[in-house]
């Protein structure tokens, strides 16, 4: 049961626990009132860390992927199933390190540098995969799990 009411969208997967190279599959249940326009039905690998900034714990995603698993259309109720390769690499720290690093680089050159290597830290990065209906000028509708990867 969602705040107002039943959910208006869901995320159900097969299973939950991954390894790099895996296919994740699952079904997006949309269970709108009325339809709606839609610019586009997505699904997400999102993966995020806590790093510290200055004596703050913030969360930092240090990867997000999109996959458009169905376009623009009216949206109501239907069940659209998907299937989210995992990459092989995903749990190589050298990606990882890569993305914040290049993030933090670009906004603050050098310097960036230096204070990617503390950003990474050794925090675990926790994963999810988030569904996401892109509904123009009105809020997204949005469901997500979290998930776990192992290494093989």
């Amino acid at each position: 049961m969602g705040l107002f009411g039943p959910p208006k969208i869901t995320l159900m997967l097969e299973k939950y626990n991954f390894t790099p190279g895996e296919t994740a599959k699952g079904t997006v249940s949309i269970n709108l009132k009325k339809p709606a326009y839609a610019r586009k039905l997505k699904v997400s690998l999102i993966g995020v860390r806590k790093v510290r900034r200055g004596n703050k714990w913030q969360w930092q995603k240090v990867y997000d992927f999109d996959m458009p698993i169905a376009g623009e259309k009216d949206y109501q109720k239907e069940q659209i199933p998907f299937e989210l390769k995992i990459p092989p690499d995903i749990l190589d720290p050298r990606t990882s390190q890569q993305v914040i690093q290049d993030s933090l680089e670009d906004k603050l050159g050098v310097a960036g540098t230096l204070l990617s290597s503390v950003a990474v830290g050794t925090r675990k990065t926790e994963w999810k995969i988030k569904a996401q209906l892109d509904i123009p000028k009105k809020l997204d509708v949005k469901a997500s799990q979290d998930i776990q990867l192992y290494e093989q």
